[in-house]
């Protein structure tokens, strides 16, 4: 690895390390109502939709038939890191065969 690329990683990690470092001492300064609490605590499931959402839409049917499978998997109320492992095993799968 040549000095550049060292020199860019290192500051892209000090970058991302400040910015969450910001973020955690704000919000233990700022009291924080019930209502932004909760929206907080969406934006797990709003980013993971986000990211799959354009997959299921323009995707293959190893996509499709993946999500079919998560959401089976979430109407057993079993937790995201199930049906995140029930559509990574499926998709995998799906992929491998068609």
């Amino acid at each position: 690895m040549d000095r550049t690329s060292f020199i860019t990683i290192l500051l892209m990690g000090i970058a991302t390390y400040a910015t969450r470092f910001i973020g955690f001492y704000i919000a233990g300064r700022v009291s924080m109502t019930p209502r932004f609490r909760y929206a907080l605590s969406s934006v797990p499931i709003a980013i993971l939709t986000s990211i799959s959402a354009p997959l299921v839409i323009n995707g293959t049917w190893a996509e499709k038939i993946s999500s079919v499978a998560v959401i089976v998997a979430a109407s057993f109320g079993r937790g995201l890191l199930f049906c995140l492992a029930v559509g990574i095993i499926a998709v995998n799968i799906l992929r491998y065969l068609f």
